[in-house]
């Protein structure tokens, strides 16, 4: 009379397949020396009165072969991605210390300097209202209202002095506007060129930022235009 084999490495056709799925979600690591392992005892082991059909083993072979070559491909495109973010890094890198024109009105000034930023006024404007505030505090240092202006883009000077025509400490400020259209006061988005102090890695948006004012951020992506 031939006993039935009940070694606990024997796996039955269901069992693999779950074992499969957890290796594809990542659950579990199944190398290919613990697959030949497994799928060598499944040999020793099965029963020879119900042995397992030949399509089944060609299937758990082809099944592994496709999930290693899956894994690969994910390797090769880590691999990718890696570069590509070294690349961006570099990029960014040659950045530090130059100035970047970026929305949102931020800017590093004062000490009696002069710094531009423009606005785009595509149906112009009866006048406009300009003001640079201190972001952290809140406080405004500046502030002049000029005339009418014509469709396209205006350019907002400040002197790097405060309304009382004293020299502004030098540091981080925000430049806003707002301008009287068709008889209406309307906030009108600032675009500054900014000192980029640092780059680093943002893992939520996967990119690279530039930190250009004290805890702002932009991304590389965002940049428009470039200057010494």
């Amino acid at each position: 009379m031939v006993s039935t084999v009940t070694d606990t490495t024997f796996l039955t056709s269901e069992q693999y397949n779950e074992q499969q799925k957890a290796v594809a979600y990542g659950e579990d690591e199944l190398g290919r020396d613990a697959f030949l392992t497994l799928f060598t005892a499944q040999l020793q082991n099965q029963n020879p009165l119900d042995p397992m059909d030949n399509e089944a083993f060609v299937s758990q072979l082809a099944e592994f072969s496709s999930l290693e070559g899956i894994k690969g491909m994910q390797g090769s495109l880590d691999n990718m991605v890696n570069g590509m973010r070294q690349d961006q890094m570099v990029a960014g890198a040659n950045l530090v210390g130059k100035k970047v024109e970026v929305a949102g009105g931020h800017f590093t000034g004062g000490n009696g300097a002069i710094t531009s930023g423009s606005i785009d006024l595509a149906n112009g404007a009866q006048s406009i209202i300009f003001s640079v505030y201190n972001p952290v505090s809140g406080e405004l240092v500046y502030r002049d209202t000029q005339g009418g202006r014509l469709p396209g883009r205006a350019e907002l000077n400040w002197n790097g002095r405060d309304r009382n025509g004293e020299i502004a400490p030098q540091g981080s400020y925000l430049m806003t506007a707002s301008a009287v259209i068709n008889g209406k006061l309307e906030t009108v988005p600032v675009t500054t060129m900014a000192d980029v102090r640092s780059v680093s890695w943002d893992p939520n948006a996967q990119q690279i930022t530039l930190e250009v004012g004290d805890d702002v951020f932009v991304a590389l992506a965002d940049i428009e235009r470039i200057a010494i």
